[in-house]
């Protein structure tokens, strides 16, 4: 049989409210009296009643994590700073994947907020009106994996704008003016922008802009179709050395792969850099230069953030992460 408060209030002689207040860590106690449930407790092997625990103080102690899928080191480096954060406060995560699925998505707002997470963070996909509204009438804190996703959200994250801005300087510093931007998923199915790679793509374009320069924007949603564009955008280059931007690591992994099937390496023939340091990046020959957005960091902050939405806390609900150009040997 389990051992409950009520067991411990007997065997340490003092009250429940006493038991609880050492248990939670609130509320006024002596240290020795604290030490001593909490050893005893320890002893025993006492586990809380969780369920006993949000019915008295309407808390859950979970929040909702609900992020594209964890196939690379993208979202799971995030949501494990995130679970590191929430942690110090006893919280634990409900981490739900919607398969880059704006349906699954929104369904899995409404199960997890209809389940009394006590916080939501979210990495959205749907946009428009429609969705909007239904975040504005989720009665939970939440919190936005991305800056400005829409008006008025809390969110982390890194300003992807200007991220692309310094990625286009810094390409161009380095020699390069003939560039293609590649963002496979630039468009969801649905024909819809993808926030963020756009907002790198708006970053970039204005500094090709500003100097006059023309680029290749290439967003094939078939992996076969927009590797064939890479390849053949490599190979019509004869005159000068191209340069690759890639709105993602894995897609930079992928395109170094494929054209080094067809005897085509970086740095010799080609630059390439891309968004989205990942740490398999630290063992690659050539290293990816690259932008790294501090996925940790992000983790970390979104937890920070909603962990004090949640207690009603006066906070920044807008925080921006900082960024780092990594120089690797692929530019």
């Amino acid at each position: 049989m389990s051992v409950t408060t009520k067991d411990l209030a007997q065997i340490c002689n003092v009250s429940r409210t006493t038991v609880s207040r050492a248990l939670h860590g609130n509320g006024r106690i002596n240290p020795a009296t604290k030490k001593r449930i909490l050893d005893t407790a320890n002893k025993l092997g006492y586990e809380p009643d969780l369920a006993a625990r949000t019915l008295v103080s309407g808390k859950s102690m979970m929040i909702g994590v609900i992020v594209v899928n964890l196939k690379n080191q993208y979202y799971p480096r995030i949501v494990n700073a995130v679970a590191e954060r929430v942690l110090e406060d006893d919280y634990i995560l409900n981490i739900t994947v919607h398969r880059d699925d704006k349906a699954m998505e929104s369904k899995l707002i409404s199960v997890l907020t209809g389940h009394r997470v006590d916080g939501l963070i979210i990495s959205p996909i749907n946009k428009g009106a429609a969705f909007y509204k239904m975040m504005e009438n989720v009665d939970i804190p939440y919190c936005v994996l991305g800056i400005d996703e829409f008006k008025d959200c809390p969110c982390v994250g890194v300003d992807e704008v200007a991220a692309g801005v310094d990625a286009a300087k810094y390409i161009l510093k380095k020699g390069f003016t003939n560039i293609a931007f590649v963002a496979p998923p630039l468009y969801d199915s649905d024909g819809i922008l993808n926030i963020g790679h756009h907002k790198r793509l708006t970053g970039f374009k204005s500094v090709m802009d500003s100097q006059d320069l023309g680029y290749e924007l290439i967003t094939e949603q078939k992996d076969e179709e927009y590797l064939e564009k890479v390849l053949k955008f490599v190979k019509s280059s004869k005159k000068e050395k191209p340069a690759l931007l890639c709105s993602g690591a894995v897609f930079a992994m992928e395109i170094m792969g494929y054209l080094r099937q067809h005897g085509l390496n970086a740095p010799k023939e080609y630059g390439i850099m891309t968004f989205d340091k990942l740490r398999e990046n630290d063992n690659l020959w050539p290293r990816l230069t690259c932008i790294d957005n501090h996925t940790s960091t992000m983790g970390r902050a979104a937890g920070e953030l909603i962990v004090k939405m949640i207690k009603g806390e006066e906070t920044e609900k807008r925080v921006v992460i900082p960024y780092d150009i990594v120089e690797g040997d692929t530019l």
